[in-house]
């Protein structure tokens, strides 16, 4: 049987011309903090081809990790600068399908 995990999703909303600068803040927050941190999984990050959002998808062990890291500091700094050009709205999602070939 698989590891059992939580879905935490951020779909963030961002001018085109800022879209590489939040993947990039998405990807120094992964590398540095959110990846070092209890219950991670994996992160998957999507960037729309039109330019006008990211999505973050990540897998953590449980709810309880999502909310250690919504209040550890550094995670809120990154939070602070997507913020200061973005509009983010996260979430915890339930899988309810997944089809594969």
């Amino acid at each position: 049987m698989s590891k059992p995990y939580v879905t935490f999703v951020n779909i963030i909303k961002t001018e085109t011309d800022k879209q590489a600068e939040v993947v990039k803040i998405l990807q120094e927050g992964t590398e540095t903090v959110i990846s070092k941190k209890d219950g991670f999984q994996s992160v998957t990050l999507l960037a729309s081809k039109d330019g006008a959002y990211v999505i973050n998808i990540a897998r953590w062990d449980s709810p309880a990790n999502v909310q250690a890291v919504q209040s550890d500091l550094k995670a809120i700094e990154l939070v602070k600068r997507v913020a200061a050009i973005a509009t983010a709205a996260p979430g915890l999602y339930d899988i309810v399908g997944e089809y594969t070939a």
